[in-house]
């Protein structure tokens, strides 16, 4: 497997500056476009959440349940990805993965992705480097944990009753 960092190449400073919009959209495409090579379509996320809760808010340690989302469908991966990507959504996914490559994205706080490819696979590649950057970041999957996701504890019987 092979890292890649996708970055914004400026500050982005306000959610309704088109500058800044097309900078989220095109990191998004280019992950979309990287996770969905060659036809794979096999994307799922894990979305903890509390009891009642909208999906992709966030969660309370002790009280949040695993929600398994599949993204077969490519408008919401689409969507997920976007909303992980803009730093003035309210939501975002900590890890996307295929079950079938192991292709896998997480999101920086700012506008960037990091994406998990395969050798084989294509690098990513910016239409526009002015506004989006790509680096490959070899040291990157031994030096971090970055795309296991989150992993808790199961709650033990005893908390349960």
């Amino acid at each position: 497997m092979k890292a890649y960092g996708i970055f914004p190449t400026s500050d982005f400073g306000s959610p309704t500056d088109d500058g800044v919009q097309n900078c989220i959209s095109m990191v998004s495409d280019i992950v979309c476009d990287r996770l969905r090579a060659d036809g794979d379509e096999f994307h799922y996320a894990v979305d903890w959440r509390d009891p009642g809760a909208p999906p992709w808010q966030g969660w309370t340690e002790d009280l949040a349940e695993p929600h398994i989302v599949p993204l077969r469908d490519p408008d919401e991966l689409g969507r997920l990805v976007r909303m992980s990507v803009d730093p003035f959504s309210t939501g975002s996914a900590a890890v996307i993965r295929s079950i079938a490559t192991c292709r896998a994205v997480t999101f920086g706080f700012d506008g960037q992705a990091f994406l998990c490819l395969r050798h084989e696979d294509e690098p990513p590649a910016s239409p526009d480097p002015a506004l989006v950057t790509i680096e490959e970041l070899p040291n990157f999957l031994l030096e971090t944990d970055y795309f296991d996701g989150w992993v808790r504890p199961a709650p033990s019987l005893s908390s349960i009753s």
